[in-house]
């Protein structure tokens, strides 16, 4: 079976990303494991996210950071010869279950007078712990923070269901099945871009090996 090299003109689907972190534990590498869990956590999040603003979200881990990761949609042009590229430049965060600090003071804590501007930020809460995402929001807006987007994502149950909070500039929650959008969804595994972002439509299967990980 053949290997392809890392290819910034490939952009993976989030389902495919998620199955890759199985993939990618199993080899023991931790800066793999640890990209991949990156990538893990915009994919779920975007799934999420799709249903605040419909579309296939595509997925990119870049040579060098920041940001962590890309995740764009191809937005057809009018005539329908081409389309135009929405990029999103992501930062992920965790909120570990060691931490003793509120979760607000661990978003506080990450924007630390950094400047994120233009960037999505996306939060991993892994701590079993009740809060308002209302207060946490009305919070994070008083801080002002240099961010085009915060979010949070929530595993609650012992399932594929996830809790996507909208923090800013918004405020938004709800419950999405990852699990069940990736055995229903018809998006391809990945697709690779030209320079002109025109998706070609001959190579959405192989079996060959893809490279995620730079």
């Amino acid at each position: 079976m053949k290997i392809r090299p890392y290819n910034e003109n490939i952009w993976f689907s989030p389902c495919y990303v998620i199955n890759e972190l199985a993939i990618t534990a199993q080899t023991g590498n931790k800066r793999r494991l640890d990209k991949n869990k990156e990538a893990w956590i915009c994919a779920i999040a975007m799934i999420c996210h799709s249903k605040i603003e419909p579309g296939e979200w595509w997925i990119q881990i870049p040579k060098n950071d920041p940001p962590d990761i890309l995740t764009m949609k191809l937005i057809p042009h009018r005539d329908s010869l081409g389309n135009d590229m929405s990029l999103l430049q992501v930062e992920v965060f965790e909120i570990s279950e060691y931490d003793k600090e509120s979760v607000e003071k661990s978003i506080e804590r990450k924007l630390d007078k950094k400047d994120y501007s233009g960037m999505t930020l996306i939060g991993f809460v892994r701590r079993m712990q009740f809060f308002e995402h209302e207060r946490i929001a009305t919070y994070i807006k008083t801080l002002k923070p240099k961010a085009l987007c915060i979010f949070l994502i929530v595993r609650e149950e012992n399932n594929t269901n996830i809790s996507f909070m909208s923090l800013y500039p918004q405020c938004i929650k709800f419950k999405c099945d990852f699990g069940l959008f990736c055995k229903t969804t018809n998006q391809r595994d990945f697709i690779e871009l030209s320079r002109s972002t025109k998706a070609r439509r001959d190579d959405n299967t192989t079996n060959d090996v893809l490279t995620l990980i730079p």
